[in-house]
C-alpha cells in the first residue's frame, strides 16, 4: 500500500465524497440541530429557521430523517411485515 490511508471523515472535508441530495451534511445537521432543540416550541422555530436556511426539499430531507425511526416501528407492527419475518423463520428452519 503506497498511499496512507485517509482518516475518517477527511474525505467529507476535501469535497471526495458525492453525497445523495438526502444525505448531505447540511441535511444531516439539520436534522441534528432539530432533534436537539430541548422544547416542542423550540423544534418549531429551529424548523423555521433550518427551512429558510436549506431551502424546502433539503428540510424535507431532514424531517424524513427524523420520522424514519417511528415509520420504521409502524412498518413493523404491520400484518404484511409479521407475515414476511413468519415466512422468512419457514425458510430458515
Amino acid at each position: 500500500m503506497t498511499s496512507k490511508p485517509k482518516a475518517f471523515g477527511s474525505s467529507v472535508a476535501f469535497g471526495d465524497v458525492n453525497f445523495p441530495k438526502w444525505l448531505t451534511p447540511k441535511v444531516i445537521h439539520s436534522a441534528l440541530f432539530v432533534h436537539n432543540a430541548p422544547t416542542k416550541e423550540d423544534i418549531r422555530t429551529r424548523v423555521e429557521y433550518c427551512a429558510k436556511q436549506i431551502g424546502d426539499e433539503a428540510m424535507s430531507f431532514a424531517m424524513a430523517l427524523l420520522v424514519l425511526p417511528d415509520l420504521m416501528e409502524s412498518t413493523q407492527r404491520s400484518p404484511e411485515y409479521k407475515a414476511w419475518q413468519e415466512m422468512k423463520q419457514k425458510k430458515l428452519n
